[in-house]
C-alpha cells in the first residue's frame, strides 16, 4: 500500500492558465520554408505546426497532472478513506478521469483541425480552421474548470497532511474534547499541537514522533470524539476514526477526571466502551489532571476507568511513564518479533 508522495503531487493549472499556455504555444511557431514556395502552402505548414507543437503542449500538461495524482485503489486505506470522507472516492476518481480523457480529446480535436487545413481550398479556409481549432480548446478547457478546481483543492489537502507512515508503530491519542490530548502529545513527542481551552482545539490530526532504541514512533493526535453513534459524526470526528482504525498499534484513552472540559465522566465512558468495541487495537486509558482533580473525583475516574497511570499534562508529569508502558507492552514485542522473524529467514 502507498502512502502520499507530497514531492510527487503536480502543480493544479486553473483554467486561465492553461488557456495562456495553449494560446502562447500556438504563437511560438513561426514561418519557415522556402521563399520560392507559395505562400499559401508555407501558411498551411505553419498553420499545422502550430496546431500540433499547442495541441501537444496542452495535451501533455494535463496528462501529466493527471497522472502524478494518487492513485487512490493503491493508496493505504488510512489515505483512501480519507480522500473519501473529505471529497467522495468517486468524486475524485470523476475528476482525475475527466482531467486525463482530455488528453485524449485534445489529440483528437488537432487530428480533426490538421485534416482541414491540409484540406482547405484557400486562406479563408484556413483561417476558419484556426478559428474553430481554437475556439473547441478553449471550450473544452472552460468545460474542466470544475474538475481543475477540484483537483487543486485535494492537491492542497493532501499537501496539508501530517506526513504519517502507516508502517510505524503509532500512539493514536483519543478521548473527548479538553481533556488534555494536544498537551499529552506535546510533551512527549515533537508534535506541537494548538493547546487551548475550548472545544476541538485540535482541527485536524497532528503527528508527533518518539525515538526509541533508534526506532521511530508515531504518536497521534487526533480531533475531539463525542459521544454519539458513527453515522452522525461530523468530518472532524470520522478523521480522528480513520486513525483509529487504520494507523493505530495502541489506543491511549485520555479522562479528564474533573468538570473543566465540559464533559461528564459517564459520557466519557460511553466513548471509551465505544473505542474498545469498535476498533481492534489494544487500547488503555490513563486519567489527566490530577494535580487539579479531587480525591473523589479521581476515585470514581479510577472504578470506572481501570487506567494505567496518572498524569498531568500541564507539567508533563507522570507523561513519559505512560509512553514508556505503552512502548514496552505493544511495540518492543512486536519489533522483537520482526527481529527474529528476518533472522529465520
Amino acid at each position: 500500500m502507498e502512502v502520499v508522495d507530497k514531492a510527487k503531487l503536480p502543480y493544479i493549472y486553473s483554467t486561465d492558465e492553461l488557456i495562456s499556455m495553449f494560446l502562447a504555444a500556438y504563437g511560438r511557431e513561426e514561418a519557415r520554408g522556402s521563399e520560392a514556395e507559395p505562400a499559401f502552402v508555407r501558411q498551411k505548414r505553419l498553420e499545422i505546426r502550430r496546431i500540433v507543437t499547442s495541441g501537444k503542449t496542452l495535451a501533455a500538461t494535463l496528462r501529466e497532472m493527471a497522472l502524478r495524482m494518487p492513485f487512490l485503489d493503491k493508496l493505504h486505506p488510512f489515505y483512501r478513506e480519507l480522500v473519501d470522507v473529505v471529497f467522495g472516492a468517486q468524486s475524485y476518481k470523476h475528476v482525475v478521469a475527466k482531467v486525463g480523457n482530455a488528453y485524449v480529446a485534445i489529440r483528437a480535436i488537432a487530428k480533426e483541425a490538421i485534416t482541414v487545413v491540409r484540406t482547405a481550398p484557400d486562406k479563408k479556409g484556413i483561417l476558419e480552421a484556426r478559428r474553430i481549432y481554437k475556439a473547441r480548446i478553449i471550450d473544452l478547457l472552460n468545460d474542466l474548470k470544475p474538475e481543475l478546481d477540484k483537483m487543486r483543492e485535494i492537491v492542497l489537502f493532501l499537501r496539508k497532511l501530517p506526513a504519517i507512515d502507516p508502517n510505524l508503530f503509532t500512539i493514536v491519542v483519543a478521548g473527548a474534547p479538553n481533556v488534555g490530548k494536544s498537551s499529552f502529545v506535546r510533551c512527549v513527542s515533537t508534535a506541537k499541537p494548538e493547546v487551548a481551552e475550548y472545544p476541538f482545539t485540535t482541527k485536524q490530526i497532528h503527528l508527533g514522533h518518539i525515538v526509541l532504541r533508534g526506532d521511530k514512533v508515531q504518536v497521534i493526535d487526533t480531533p475531539g470524539l463525542l459521544d454519539r453513534p458513527l453515522s452522525e459524526r461530523n468530518q472532524i470526528e470520522r478523521q480522528a476514526i480513520l486513525a483509529l482504525k487504520h494507523l493505530a498499534g495502541a489506543i491511549l484513552f485520555i479522562v479528564d477526571p474533573t468538570p473543566h472540559s465540559g464533559y461528564s465522566l459517564d459520557t466519557q465512558l460511553n466513548l471509551w466502551r465505544e473505542i474498545r468495541e469498535s476498533f481492534p487495537a489494544p487500547a488503555v486509558a490513563v486519567l489527566n489532571k490530577v494535580d487539579i482533580a479531587t480525591e473523589e473525583e479521581v476515585k470514581k475516574a479510577r472504578e470506572l476507568f481501570s487506567p494505567i497511570a496518572e498524569m498531568s499534562t500541564a507539567n508533563c508529569q507522570g507523561t513519559k511513564a505512560v509512553v514508556d508502558y505503552i512502548l514496552n507492552k505493544y511495540y518492543v514485542p512486536q519489533a522483537l518479533e520482526k527481529l527474529r522473524a528476518t533472522a529465520r529467514r
